[in-house]
């Protein structure tokens, strides 16, 4: 069950506090991150742990903040375009990513999306309410280690070898239908492992994760061609 925290001891401040919502896989970690943000008198007008009500509590409240636990992004109602969706909703709205690391698929997305900040779990939470105040004043904050995310190169590496073979297929320009011929599987597995290769590559549809693939592919020609004696 969502909660809207919108009433509470806000209201003896006397210049308007910015209002947060708080977004994250459970409700116990929503909850209690809320609890500590209203300490510190930000004021939580809600918190969510499904993508629907999430939508529409942006776009109904406009909310000054938005934090939302990038684990939300692996949720049954979640998937790797969630960050983009919620910013699509809220343009007036300022954009805080809480995640255990930054990966480069996940730094990329921040940098591309125009995310405000990004609060690794390992912050204390006076940190994290520092943080968020500088946001709602209309700066950023980004952890030191995301700007090596951000020089790193996607690869293939960490995709399985089914995965592979469905890119393989992408980068011949043949539909989801003909890959799950040609694979033996069903196109509704085909659309799963898409779905999985654009998020673990950091791209979002074909023609870039093709590109990517073709781009490797002449990096790692290279590669061979300096190595030879």
């Amino acid at each position: 069950m969502e909660r809207d925290l919108s009433q509470g001891s806000d209201a003896r401040a006397s210049k308007p506090l910015p209002t947060v919502v708080v977004a994250a896989p459970g409700m116990l970690f929503a909850e209690a991150l809320a609890r500590a943000l209203r300490d510190a008198d930000l004021r939580v007008v809600g918190c969510y742990v499904r993508l629907a009500p999430l939508l529409d509590e942006i776009r109904r409240r406009r909310p000054d903040v938005v934090v939302v636990d990038a684990e939300l992004r692996h949720a049954p109602d979640g998937g790797p375009d969630l960050l983009a969706q919620l910013v699509a909703a809220g343009a007036s709205s300022r954009f805080v990513v809480v995640a255990a690391e930054v990966d480069a698929t996940l730094a990329r997305e921040v940098t591309q999306l125009g995310i405000h900040a990004v609060i690794l779990n390992s912050s204390r939470i006076s940190d994290a309410v520092g943080v968020l105040r500088h946001v709602s004043r209309g700066r950023t904050s980004f952890p030191a280690a995301m700007l090596e995310r951000l020089s790193e190169r996607p690869d293939t590496r960490g995709l399985s070898s089914r995965q592979l073979e469905v890119l393989e297929e992408l980068a011949l320009g043949r539909s989801n239908d003909e890959i799950a011929r040609r694979l033996f599987i069903s196109t509704n597995t085909v659309k799963f492992h898409l779905r999985t290769i654009y998020e673990r590559l950091g791209v979002h549809n074909r023609v870039e994760a093709a590109q990517l693939l073709a781009s490797q592919r002449v990096r790692s020609a290279r590669r061979s061609v300096h190595g030879r004696c």
